[in-house]
């Protein structure tokens, strides 16, 4: 894979195949050649790399289904893959500042992208637009 476009569907055992570091690579250098601005370049790529990933691996997550749902909802592929990391994120952010965790922190996550909607993205997306 010499190119990565978060709006074309990557092939799973190439993507699979790539070292984590070339994935993120990629990601960062589609960023940088859409001059797309980022508060934090290196997470906002490992962020994209953990849900292509996740994707990737079909079936064993909900990942899959949860962005073939979003693009069903209306979000084109990038933003469902933004609106999947924002759960991502928030997951991790939550299980970093808890002590105690429940018995299954997978479990939470995948109900977390299960219950995730492209009217909650859109939401959430325009009220931080407002903020700016």
């Amino acid at each position: 894979m010499k190119y990565y476009d978060p709006d074309r569907s990557v092939d799973p055992k190439e993507w699979m195949d790539l070292d984590e570091d070339r994935r993120i690579h990629l990601i960062r250098q589609y960023h940088r050649r859409r001059r797309l601005k980022l508060p934090n370049a290196n997470l906002h790529a490992v962020i994209h790399c953990i849900v292509e990933s996740q994707v990737a691996l079909g079936e064993e997550l909900p990942a899959q289904k949860t962005l073939a749902r979003l693009l069903e909802e209306g979000l084109n592929r990038h933003d469902a893959i933004h609106a999947m990391g924002s759960v991502l994120a928030d997951h991790l952010f939550n299980l970093m500042k808890t002590k105690s965790r429940g018995p299954d922190v997978q479990a939470e996550y995948n109900r977390k992208l299960e219950e995730l909607t492209a009217e909650q993205w859109l939401d959430y997306f325009s009220k931080e637009a407002e903020d700016d």
